[in-house]
């Protein structure tokens, strides 16, 4: 049991590393009957008291044969004092050691000197003597230990950090903390999450006063009167992190509702225009997904507040497909010879789809539906409303769940396969249809939202996959002109030429899993389209073939026909592989029924050609 509790538990994985936490993880898992917390300030708050017994209680000194030579008291008793001194001691001298820690791994040092004389300070036995108290010090192993001559620590960073979140709790909460955390994050980012979860076990109150303190402004006046610093922003980022760890979303009061929206605001912005690193906006989106992300309405398929519920205009027009060497030197024979290609007018979804959109589709029975599964159960991998997949796991009625944070409902949803894919597409396109009838007829309509809806309830425009030409011209824009030769003005990656870590989830980002879609606003493609570079792979409809893509209509016919056996198309690349594979042109195939904790997908509306003996081909 409690092997299976530290594995389960990457912080408490961290502090198993030593022998001395793992026997105190022993001791603590025994003391709770069989289970240690599960929220991170209890699990630190047990294991300091724990620390602090061992260190603090009394001890036998023994001989060589194993006698009891004396019973040293505890520390409190010897140096008659109230324990909780002691601790409040110990808490000041963590804060103190962690403000001037010159770096911000590992733990601080605190001198024996300013040890031994707040002990004495605090002392009322006039017996105590400063020699034993030293010696009675650097005999134990508990909340400090000697770390060289004259010199103490901590066992953990994590102790550390908890201790001086303890003594901010109680000195100037939440002012101090909120000051030091907007200005200064990497130092007292975890001191400020622990201050307030300590702080909100008291009262919940006490969070959404740190909250306050952290996000006081107006972010959409704060950005009017350009008065939106570094600080601001990180601020923003914590006050959502204290929220998401300490707060139920779904029961705020009316009062603090304001509070929480203001943050939900400010979180969104981090994400899109703040000048914080791709790994605080990851953490940003993640905050949002347990908040609520204001920019999905998780009972809906769609993006509300966008004129075309997310889908964006892709003109019509030439771009240029695939790689050229002499230009791009990490291009590959599957992506030459480059070619121009014409496509149509079409709309592609601004983001990849996510487990918030997915879930709609679970929700109302998606799976059972045999008329959204018709090329699964051909291929023998849908039956009586469940799918199976490549990895040979059970039948399944909804993705692969990999765990937080791919399951979070603002992530791309991942562990699907090409088929769910098109399901999830055909169900998109009947609930896209049912309201288009209306919403074509609404006043005020531009000729593009009118062009849009129209074609959906006239069924000349229809929901699915793109191909994979749709794709890449998705990424990367028309045609230049004039066009100067081959490779000229076209883009390698959706933003440019130059890769960048901080523009898309790949694995030198670092993140190491799914991210928020949107967190890579500079990622963006000439069309506004985000997370194409990175995040996940995409299916597309495409089947494998060579390039160039076909120009004339019947061989396209043959390139998209989803009926057809072999494997498709992905694109993008994910957080999992380097920029080589985020490349506009790169792409790799996949049998049909695999899927993966990197495999998504993004849908879009493509004109339906009609007239090739066929019911009907999308976007060609």
């Amino acid at each position: 049991m409690l092997k299976r509790a530290i594995l389960g538990n990457e912080r408490l994985y961290g502090l198993a590393e030593r022998p001395l936490l793992l026997t105190l993880m022993a001791s603590l898992h025994a003391w709770r009957g069989g289970a240690l917390p599960e929220k991170r300030e209890e699990l630190y708050a047990d294991t300091v008291d724990l620390l602090l017994d061992w260190w603090e209680s009394p001890k036998d000194v023994l001989d060589a044969r194993g006698g009891v030579t004396v019973r040293q008291p505890s520390l409190a008793e010897w140096l008659a004092v109230d324990r909780q001194r002691v601790r409040a001691l110990l808490n000041e001298l963590a804060y103190k050691a962690h403000a001037a820690q010159p770096d911000l791994k590992g733990t601080a040092d605190i001198a024996e000197a300013d040890l031994v004389a707040g002990l004495m300070r605090l002392s009322q036995n006039p017996d105590v003597r400063l020699a034993r108290l030293v010696e009675y010090l650097s005999t134990r192993a508990g909340l400090l230990l000697p770390r060289g001559v004259g010199v103490y620590t901590f066992p953990h960073r994590t102790f550390q950090e908890y201790l001086a979140a303890c003594h901010l709790t109680d000195h100037d909460y939440p002012e101090l903390v909120a000051e030091l955390a907007c200005n200064d994050l990497n130092r007292w980012r975890e001191v400020t999450l622990l201050a307030g979860a300590k702080a909100g076990r008291g009262s919940a109150a006490l969070v959404w006063t740190l909250a306050d303190a952290l996000c006081y402004q107006d972010q959409s006046k704060a950005e009017m009167a350009g008065d939106v610093s570094t600080a601001a922003w990180q601020g923003a980022l914590l006050a959502g992190q204290a929220l998401a760890e300490n707060i139920d979303p779904s029961a705020v009061t009316p009062r603090n509702r304001p509070k929480l929206e203001r943050v939900q605001g400010w979180l969104v912005q981090v994400m899109r225009r703040s000048p914080l690193p791709a790994v605080e906006r990851s953490d940003a989106g993640d905050a949002l997904a347990d908040l609520g992300d204001p920019r999905f309405d998780p009972a809906r398929h769609y993006l509300p507040g966008e004129p075309l519920l997310g889908f964006v205009h892709i003109p019509a027009g030439a771009f240029i497909m695939g790689s050229d060497k002499k230009i791009d030197k990490q291009a590959n024979d599957a992506e030459q010879p480059q070619d121009e290609v014409n496509l149509p007018d079409y709309y592609l979804a601004r983001y990849p789809v996510t487990n918030a959109q997915f879930a709609g589709f679970v929700r109302l029975g998606g799976y059972a539906e045999g008329r959204y599964w018709p090329e699964a159960k051909a291929a023998k991998v849908w039956k009586g409303g469940a799918v199976y997949d490549r990895l040979k796991g059970p039948p399944r009625h909804a993705p692969i769940d990999f765990g937080r944070p791919f399951n979070l409902p603002n992530h791309p949803v991942v562990g699907v396969t090409w088929y769910e894919a098109l399901a999830y597409g055909r169900w998109l396109g009947e609930a896209l249809a049912a309201i288009a009838a209306q919403r074509s007829t609404e006043a005020g309509l531009s000729s593009q939202e009118l062009a849009f809806w129209q074609g959906l309830a006239q069924g000349t425009l229809v929901a699915g996959l793109p191909s994979e030409a749709e794709w890449e011209k998705g990424a990367r824009g028309l045609l230049p002109s004039p066009y100067q030769g081959e490779g000229s003005g076209v883009r390698v990656f959706p933003w440019g030429d130059g890769f960048d870590p901080d523009k898309a989830n790949t694995a030198e980002t670092g993140l190491g899993a799914t991210s928020a879609v949107g967190c890579f606003p500079a990622g963006a493609s000439p069309y506004g389209l985000l997370d194409l570079s990175g995040n996940v792979w995409e299916w597309t409809r495409s089947l494998w073939g060579e390039y160039p893509y076909p120009a004339g209509l019947e061989e396209r016919l043959k390139r998209e026909d989803l009926a057809a056996d072999g494997p498709r198309v992905l694109r993008g690349g994910s957080f999992l592989f380097d920029d080589r594979d985020a490349r506009c042109a790169y792409r790799i195939r996949l049998d049909p029924d695999d899927g993966d904790r990197d495999f998504g997908f993004r849908v879009g509306a493509f004109p339906l050609t009609l007239g090739s003996g066929r019911s009907g081909t999308l976007g060609l």
